[in-house]
């Protein structure tokens, strides 16, 4: 499988990283769990841009998943300060921000 210039594999280890941020930091705390569960977020992104220029297409559209991304998690973190007052917010602000860029860049990737 080729990484370089592999958006599917970058994206997937973003959600991959959201996935298991929440867990982990319950577990081992906050900068210990940020770390561990930032490493295949970091591992994705220097395989996937390491000596690789992307083109036009590409650049839009990780811009497109940047946008709907940031709209996602501001509905989730709305949602959660509103209904579920009893969920860490820092939490599950770092774990939705992983969740939904992984899921938005395999679908508009998939898409477009």
């Amino acid at each position: 499988m080729k990484l370089k210039g592999n958006y599917y594999w970058m994206f997937g280890t973003q959600l991959l990283s959201g996935i298991i941020a929440y867990p982990l930091m319950l577990k081992l705390g906050v900068v210990t769990g940020i770390l561990l569960s930032f490493l295949p977020f970091l591992i994705g992104l220097i395989t996937t841009h390491l000596k690789h220029n992307p083109d036009e297409r590409d650049i839009q559209l990780i811009h497109k998943t940047d946008s709907f991304h940031g709209i996602l998690v501001m509905i989730a973190m709305a949602i959660i300060y509103l209904k579920f007052p009893g969920i860490n917010w820092f939490f599950a602000l770092v774990a939705s921000t992983g969740i939904f860029r992984g899921l938005t860049g395999l679908m508009i990737f998939k898409l477009y």
